[in-house]
């Protein structure tokens, strides 16, 4: 099938002389009509960085970065003037402190792509302070999700914001904002008008975040004997696959104990190995984001590097676990991140979980491991749900998310696991899973569980995520045989990532050169088309576009905004969402699916809209499945379906927020709170709240803190009614 790869017998290409600066070659290919890249480079960090730069300048411009600078800008175009100032100073002095307080080779790198990317084009479209900002925003994010964390929390507050925004009065030039600045660092209620700019700033639709579900298999458990370490990259990056790049990078030139090492990346990444990767030890890596307030912008003595860049430096310089550690507890960090790193060798499988403040790793012998996006470290883990907390999870949903990839995929690696099982498709697969870790648990404690597909989501609380943009696949030799490595890529040629094809190479250290892998270099997964789910699978491709009609709006050009929408365009993009999600309901129809989701979405962006008759639909339609489910009498409603394939599940939680919101929607629907049932559905939606969260976290034990949003919610609809209340922007990804 390599010939599906066009271009592999076109020479690659080559920087004139006196253009590069590193030994720099690109192959240009075409894999079923979607572009590929491949980038082999030698030479130092900042000099591929400059070739990087220049060799992809059309594809960096018409790429990722519109994506990431737009979302920046519109991030910090707030209504309110002052406010607008303040948002646009707190992201410029934190994006300028954490690009000063790295290393000194990581800002010459990013000075070289800026630099590269201006030189190879005759009038590019982004200015050297953009590309600059472009390149870390994923660190200056973490940054201000916990700067929005912070201002949250009332006491917590009151004794940060003064420092905090005295770091910010440099980077402003206007004078009344300055005197708005000053007045904050000692007045509650501006303080308190600062943090709900900065929650604008991090919500959902509004910065570039990380997902990522990822598990580690040593070679005496797997198929073939090979460690398999795979990872959905779950990134708001939806132009990623206008150029994705795979890299073989080599930096030893004038450094003998390096290593050369592949990785995963997209036109632009500047450090590709802090995605996922292979070097030619066996070390292979994957990065996975968390939130937390235990930040750093700056250091006194010596200096940091984000995160993504301290991961490639593990594949550039580690030839064991040990040595993994040892370099990521000798570097300062500026968040909260978890590397997973795996070793071939040894069969070694190492968490290290690090914040600002402090460092700490779970090693593992010969046993497979699982990762997403919560520590797991007893030192580290998420427990009191205050700002000693290690790290937070944003909201429960995202928490009991996290929660549940991890349940699934954990007990997926214990069933199989040196069962001769697991191998390359194994792994697609479940990368691809659409098992809900929280639901599985409700289906298995049932007397008589239901098909296990009633547990089963297109979306939400599984593996694969509306915003999976990349997944990779590494199979390393432990006895480091040549030609025995090899790499899966997603090429991207349709969305989310764990559905389109994966390419493969084997990777030959010694003669620095990928090949595609012999005789199936491309491969998808099959099973959900072949159990006929052909219909279903393409409805994940218009609930994605419904999320970005939402998340990513535009003009009437098409180009992205960099300003907040106005009421007209925001209008547009949702009715432009309800379409799409509606069609995702057909598709799923046709294969005799109902997709809770899916649904919940579209009563959601139906209330925004102000249709209440419509969302009311779907709120019913998900209250008779909770009323069927619970064995309570039947409530009518509008099915997609005669006869479902299998009756869906409904999550607790998920039925408080149905009882909630369904109740702000009818008063507003009925234009009053004199409605039948009104106080019985507010008492369900407070009952389901409080035994959820006394059966998750325990009685009288610190709950997350979202659960005090949902009561203030629900206690302010009780008092004030449906049309006195402001609902929260609705989350595409969890679900809610």
């Amino acid at each position: 099938m390599s010939d599906a790869i066009e271009g592999l017998d076109r020479d690659p290409e080559i920087l004139p002389a006196g253009q590069g600066r590193a030994e720099s070659s690109l192959r240009r290919l075409t894999v079923k009509g979607q572009p590929f890249f491949v980038l082999k480079q030698r030479g130092s960090f900042p000099d591929m960085a400059y070739d990087h730069g220049r060799l992809l300048a059309q594809e960096i411009q018409d790429g990722a970065f519109p994506e990431i600078v737009s979302t920046i800008a519109r991030g910090v175009n707030l209504e309110n003037e002052t406010l607008r100032h303040v948002a646009s100073a707190l992201y410029r002095c934190y994006s300028d402190r954490i690009l000063k307080d790295s290393s000194d080779e990581f800002r010459k790198a990013v000075d070289g792509l800026a630099e590269g990317y201006m030189a190879g084009l005759d009038d590019p479209a982004f200015s050297l302070l953009e590309v600059r900002d472009a390149l870390i925003a994923i660190e200056v994010g973490n940054i201000i999700d916990g700067l929005s964390r912070i201002f949250q929390i009332p006491g917590v507050r009151a004794i940060r914001a003064p420092a905090i925004l005295a770091l910010v009065l440099p980077s402003l030039a206007d004078p009344d904002t300055k005197n708005y600045l000053e007045e904050a660092k000692h007045e509650p209620e501006k303080q308190h008008d600062i943090g709900a700019a900065l929650a604008a700033m991090s919500g959902p639709n509004n910065r570039i975040d990380f997902g990522c579900t990822g598990f580690a298999v040593p070679g005496a458990l797997t198929r073939d004997g090979r460690l398999l370490h795979g990872r959905n990259l779950d990134a708001d990056l939806f132009h990623w696959n206008k150029a994705p790049v795979l890299s073989l990078l080599d930096e030893t030139g004038e450094n003998a104990g390096w290593h050369k090492y592949a990785a995963f990346g997209t036109a632009g990444l500047i450090y590709p190995g802090g995605i996922s990767g292979l070097n030619d030890a066996g070390i292979s890596v994957s990065l996975h984001q968390l939130s937390t307030t235990q930040f750093e912008s700056g250091f006194l003595f010596g200096h940091g590097d984000i995160c993504p860049f301290v991961q490639q430096r593990v594949l550039r310089e580690a030839a064991s676990v040990d040595e993994a550690v040892d370099l990521v507890k000798d570097s300062k960090h500026f968040a909260a991140w978890t590397i997973l790193v795996s070793d071939a060798k040894t069969g070694q499988v190492c968490r290290i979980e690090m914040n600002g403040e402090r460092v700490r790793v779970m090693k593992h012998e010969d046993e497979a491991v699982p990762q997403t996006n919560h520590f797991l470290h007893h030192d580290m883990a998420e427990r009191l749900f205050d700002e000693d907390d290690n790290h937070f999870s944003p909201t429960f949903g995202k928490w009991l998310e996290t929660h549940a990839r991890y349940d699934s995929v954990s007990e997926a690696l214990k069933a199989d696991a040196g069962q001769g099982r697991i191998d390359l498709t194994w792994a697609m697969n479940w990368l691809a899973s659409s098992r809900d870790g929280a639901l599985e648990k409700l289906r298995q404690g049932m007397p008589t569980p239901p098909d296990p597909m009633t547990a089963e989501r297109a979306y939400g609380r599984v593996p694969r995520k509306v915003y999976s943009q990349l997944t990779s696949i590494v199979l390393a030799d432990p006895a480091r045989r040549a030609g025995h490595d090899a790499v899966w890529m997603t090429t991207g040629d349709r969305q989310p990532s764990p559905h389109s094809s994966y390419l493969g190479w084997q990777v030959d250290w010694a003669a620095f050169d990928l090949t595609p892998v012999a005789p199936e270099p491309l491969q998808r997964i099959s099973h959900y088309a072949d159990g006929g789910r052909k219909n279903w699978e393409e409805s994940l491709v218009r609930y994605l576009w419904a999320r970005l009609a939402v998340s990513r709006p535009r003009d009437s050009q098409g180009d992205l905004l960099r300003r907040r929408p106005t009421a007209a365009e925001k209008q547009e993009g949702l009715a432009r969402a309800i379409h799409l999600v509606g069609s995702a309901i057909e598709l799923a129809a046709m294969d005799r699916i109902v997709e809770v989701p899916y649904h919940y979405m579209r009563a959601r962006l139906n209330h925004a809209a102000g249709d209440y008759t419509s969302a009311e639909k779907d709120w019913r339609l998900l209250r008779a499945i909770w009323a069927w489910q619970n064995d309570a009498p039947a409530i009518a409603a509008d099915w997609p379906v005669d006869v479902p394939r299998a009756m869906p599940l409904i999550h607790p939680y998920e039925a408080a927020l149905v009882a909630l919101l369904s109740a702000v929607t009818e008063d507003l629907r009925h234009g009053g709170t004199g409605w039948d049932g009104r106080s019985a559905r507010l008492e369900e939606a407070k009952n389901l709240l409080t035994s959820i969260q006394e059966e998750t976290f325990g009685k009288d034990e610190p709950a997350h803190f979202d659960f005090d949003n949902w009561l203030d919610l629900l206690a302010a609809v009780s008092e004030e009614g449906g049309q006195a209340v402001e609902l929260p922007e609705a989350n595409f990804v969890t679900a809610e």
